[in-house]
């Protein structure tokens, strides 16, 4: 690992990432991070990693930075709130859009210090204008405020969903379901199982092999709601390629109508992206299906917490999953006030998005 700089302030900047992490969740995890290096889904130009020093056995906590000239899921924001450009190109990130921190919680100052004056340092250096810091809980977002300032803006950008779990599967739905929802999810069941659809989970070569069939099912929602393609094919078998990657399948026959790209890490599963062909919902529930397989994969094999993801907030919220909301800062180098009143506008049109959603 060649490390760049050193700083006696309790922080490094390298350009690989540390041998030992500190990880909260699958995307701060060193085997994320390194194959999220080489998915070429986002066009960086550049690349470190913030550090802190080791704190023990365990490591240290870590935070990529990428200047980033075009990242499809930010792009997607700013489409979505019609500030196409409005941030400036390249962009600085600290951590990716991509990466849902649902459970990092508190950010230890060393590493809000660190990613903060290096992306001021690539701001004066270059073309970049402004740094986003995805995807921080509220916990996150007073540790950067504390320890950096207030930023020039705040938008809540996400909302995701998990869950922990019960003593089996039986328990899990009938403690987190109404009556009402849970014989409508039985009978459904059911009635997809009676017709044929089969849900499983599959892993290695058997998933790359489905990826040309799993990729119009990841990006159609995309395109039903005027995004860009969040992912390709190539981006696909890069996550594939992550430590315990797998893709969760709901078939008819050989024909794959819906999946979810799966990440196991010790006894937590993340479900992060994926799809079902819309003409199967009426018939086969393929998202149901998919969803309580996917649970039931869980139980199967130890799990104790399932992070679900964002979207679909209602379905998830009525289906007994915790949601967790996650902020995006915005700093630039100056006060910027015309800046400020557009973030502002992004923050209420994707509030509203996500309570009517």
């Amino acid at each position: 690992m060649t490390t760049l700089t050193d700083v006696a302030s309790g922080w490094s900047l390298s350009d690989h990432v540390p041998d030992q992490v500190i990880a909260s969740c699958l995307y701060d995890s060193q085997g994320w991070l390194r194959e999220w290096e080489n998915n070429p889904i986002e066009h960086r130009v550049r690349h470190a990693y913030v550090h802190t020093r080791p704190e023990g056995k365990d490591g240290s906590s870590v935070l990529p930075l990428y200047l980033t000239t075009r990242s499809p899921f930010w792009h997607g924001y700013e489409v979505q709130v019609g500030l196409v450009g409005r941030f400036g190109n390249p962009i600085v990130f600290a951590g990716s859009t991509y990466s849902m921190y649902g459970k990092r919680g508190r950010v230890p100052a060393d590493l809000v210090r660190g990613a903060y004056d290096t992306a001021m340092e690539w701001i004066a250096d270059g073309d970049a204008e402004t740094l986003v810091v995805p995807n921080l809980t509220k916990e996150g977002v007073a540790d950067w405020v504390a320890t950096v300032g207030p930023p020039t803006g705040r938008v809540l950008l996400e909302r995701t969903y998990s869950c922990e779990m019960s003593r089996d599967y039986e328990a899990h739905v009938h403690e987190r379901l109404p009556n009402k929802i849970r014989r409508d999810v039985a009978r459904r069941l059911r009635r997809a199982h009676e017709r044929g659809l089969r849900v499983e989970m599959v892993e290695g070569d058997a998933a790359h092999d489905l990826v040309p069939a799993a990729f119009p099912l990841t990006v159609d929602t995309s395109d039903k709601n005027d995004w860009p393609a969040l992912f390709d094919q190539e981006a696909l078998h890069s996550m594939l390629r992550v430590p315990g990657a797998m893709m969760l399948t709901a078939k008819l026959g050989d024909r794959l109508v819906g999946a979810f790209f799966a990440f196991r890490r010790g006894d937590e599963v993340t479900y992060m992206c994926g799809g079902v062909d819309y003409a199967t919902l009426n018939d086969y529930s393929t998202y149901i299906a998919l969803m309580y397989g996917g649970t039931r994969w869980a139980y199967e094999n130890g799990m104790r917490r399932i992070e679900w993801g964002r979207d679909n907030y209602r379905f998830k919220e009525r289906h007994g999953l915790t949601g967790t909301n996650l902020y995006a800062l915005v700093y630039t180098p100056r006060p910027q006030p015309d800046l400020s009143v557009d973030i502002a506008h992004m923050h209420w049109v994707l509030f509203d998005y996500i309570e009517a959603h």
